[in-house]
């Protein structure tokens, strides 16, 4: 479940989302990071990728009414209906950002993760993408804000610069 918050209607404007490629180049970017063995005397750093969404609460208005078939054959009368609604819901995204963040100290990443977990960075971002722009684009529609953190990421990102207080205070 990711935390979720639903905003009266009426943010910067999300732009639309470029399916594939901007994930493929940081992926890329991130497996090669990732194969590059550390120096182990260097400081190391973590990245904890942060996604933010903005959705429609409700759909159904935009639905009802403008879902229709006259199609007979039943089979056709539901891929039709279904095709209809799928472009209605495509044409509905608000956009996400994916944020690759930096951490290089353990207290900073753990309370980044505390404000995660407790909401706080969820009511935070709120007032960042939930701007009047966007409250103005969606009319009448209330609209949520979705802040999903990977906790792999986190784990991992914790463990590598625990490693480095570590180091830090080895002789």
């Amino acid at each position: 479940p990711h935390p979720s918050l639903c905003c009266p209607p009426g943010g910067p404007q999300l732009g639309p989302k470029r399916p594939g490629r901007a994930r493929s180049l940081l992926g890329n970017q991130r497996k090669r990071r990732k194969s590059v063995t550390p120096d182990p005397k260097e400081k190391q750093t973590c990245d904890i990728r942060l996604r933010v969404r903005a959705e429609y609460c409700q759909h159904d208005s935009a639905l009802q009414g403008n879902v229709f078939s006259n199609k007979q054959e039943p089979l056709e009368r539901q891929f039709e209906r279904f095709n209809q609604a799928n472009t209605i819901l495509k044409s509905r995204d608000l956009g996400s950002i994916i944020c690759d963040i930096k951490f290089s100290e353990l207290t900073y990443l753990d309370a980044f993760w505390r404000d995660y977990i407790n909401g706080s960075l969820l009511e935070a971002l709120k007032g960042v993408f939930i701007t009047d722009s966007l409250k103005q684009a969606v009319g009448h529609e209330a609209i949520k804000l979705l802040v999903n953190v990977d906790e792999e990421d986190y784990e991992v990102g914790r463990q590598k610069l625990l490693r480095n207080l570590m180091l830090q205070t080895a002789p």
